[in-house]
């Protein structure tokens, strides 16, 4: 069954018996009224009658100056038939077990108990197929036992009380139809969020996590659906973040592969080639070179993978660092290289009292490999720079470059492993596309990022924007940070 049809049947139970219990309570109580109503107005009325016999009785007494005796039934029976024909109500007076007075057009069976106490009883009798009221009372008139037996037909009271359970049971009909035809819609349009979220959570159980739930309604229902939106989305992007992780391991892979391919083919060319051509020494020496060089390239590409390895699966303890210090030491370890390729290097380095926290070796390897590629980039005569400085609470390195810029289209993906933008190798640029994803790794490592500014035929500026350090510069000593 569904959540709507409980919400709608239990509704409609509900409202039933609160109605049956609310109309029973108020036809009854109605009744109540009505029969205490009329029992008053019969119980004054018996009294209005004994007194009045009583009265009677005594006046006829005085005038014909006698005691009690048979005469009293007389003027009691004259006094009954003037009056209570004209009330049109039904009497029984007894003496004893003698009847004075019966007015009834029908037997009587049980008149009930008698109270010598005097206390009128009444109870309700149904006589001919009518309910009557029959209140026995008293008449102290003698030391004899005078009883007033008041007779009612009430058959009023009863006819309207099954009028109003008639009208009752018809309205109840009528509201329970239009109830449920209204609850059909209400618990139809209150549960249609959780149909959609019924619906977008099969769809996920599918693999479909790009379903999303819009609901205007400013309830617990908006609530749950913007938590599944929510989770949904967290979900679709750590599976995009696995999809992407698994195609750039694969692209990893496969470009190892090719990088690893090509030297070896090469290596194994010339080899074969020394092995079965007979060759002039100057032919020996060339060949020899190939060799050394495309063995030094797999070496250099052993060794750029090992450092990946390394630094993805080692932890790193960060300690105080004088960034002046480490940028003079990587300008000095890079001046003969900038030398040697004809490129003029400029170091402008911090003040002594801007620190950052990180690892000596790590940080000289990042700046060292940006100098190194800022190098291929650039031709003969060029500049490089090299600078640091601090902006509010963070550290940037900068390096600088005038070489031939990066494409637009290569910017996004210049960081991954393998990957360059200058495709076809030529003798000046022998690198096997590590280096900079080397340099994203170390830059993670120091919660650092890497921002890259390149405009084709112009040059390439590339930021390192470092976390200042937190402690006061002024409370180290020299002996404690690393310069």
């Amino acid at each position: 069954m569904r959540l709507s049809q409980k919400i709608g049947i239990s509704s409609l139970l509900f409202f039933l018996l609160v109605y049956l219990t609310a109309g029973i309570g108020i036809i009854e109580n109605n009744k109540k009224t009505a029969m205490n109503r009329i029992l008053q107005l019969s119980a004054d009325e018996q009294n209005s009658i004994s007194s009045g016999i009583i009265k009677y009785v005594l006046v006829n007494r005085a005038k014909n100056n006698t005691g009690m005796n048979i005469d009293d039934s007389v003027y009691i029976t004259e006094y009954l038939d003037s009056r209570i024909n004209s009330w049109g109500i039904y009497l029984i007076l007894l003496k004893g077990e003698e009847v004075l007075y019966n007015n009834l057009s029908f037997e009587l069976s049980d008149i009930g108990s008698i109270d010598y106490a005097g206390k009128a009883t009444w109870r309700v009798q149904e006589i001919e197929d009518q309910p009557y009221l029959v209140i026995l009372s008293r008449i102290p008139l003698s030391d004899e036992n005078l009883w007033n037996i008041y007779v009612r037909n009430i058959s009023d009271i009863y006819a309207d009380r099954k009028g109003q359970y008639t009208l009752f049971i018809q309205l109840g009909l009528v509201v329970t139809v239009i109830l449920s035809v209204g609850l059909i819609f209400i618990t139809g349009h209150l549960t249609r969020s959780l149909r959609l979220l019924t619906e977008a959570v099969q769809k996920a159980g599918k693999g479909n996590y790009k379903e999303r739930i819009h609901i205007k309604a400013k309830d617990e229902t908006r609530t749950l659906a913007d938590s599944y939106n929510e989770m949904a989305q967290a979900i679709e992007e750590t599976i995009q973040k696995l999809e992407d992780k698994t195609k750039e391991q694969q692209r990893f892979i496969d470009n190892f592969t090719h990088e690893l391919r090509t030297p070896l083919t090469a290596i194994v060319g010339y080899a074969d080639l020394l092995r079965s051509t007979s060759c002039d020494e100057d032919m020996y020496q060339r060949l020899g070179e190939r060799i050394f060089k495309e063995g030094n390239r797999i070496e250099k590409l052993s060794r750029s993978m090992m450092d990946l390895i390394f630094l993805e699966r080692h932890s790193f303890e960060l300690v105080p660092c004088r960034i002046g210090f480490l940028l003079q030491e990587a300008a000095e370890s890079f001046e003969p290289a900038a030398a040697g390729a004809g490129l003029r290097l400029c170091c402008i380095p911090p003040d002594s009292s801007v620190m950052i926290s990180g690892d000596r070796q790590l940080l000289l390897n990042l700046i060292g490999n940006l100098l190194d590629n800022a190098k291929k980039a650039s031709d003969e005569g060029k500049t490089i720079w090299l600078r640091g400085r601090r902006e509010k609470d963070q550290v940037i390195v900068e390096v600088e470059d005038q070489g031939n810029g990066i494409p637009a289209k290569d910017r996004d993906r210049i960081f991954e492993s393998f990957y360059m933008a200058d495709k076809v190798r030529n003798n000046k640029n022998t690198g096997i596309g590590l280096g900079l994803a080397i340099c994203a790794d170390i830059a993670a490592i120091h919660n650092a990022r890497i921002k890259l500014d390149s405009e084709e035929g112009k040059g390439t500026l590339v930021q390192i924007i470092f976390p200042g350090y937190k402690q006061d510069t002024k409370q180290l000593y020299d002996d404690n940070c690393i310069q």
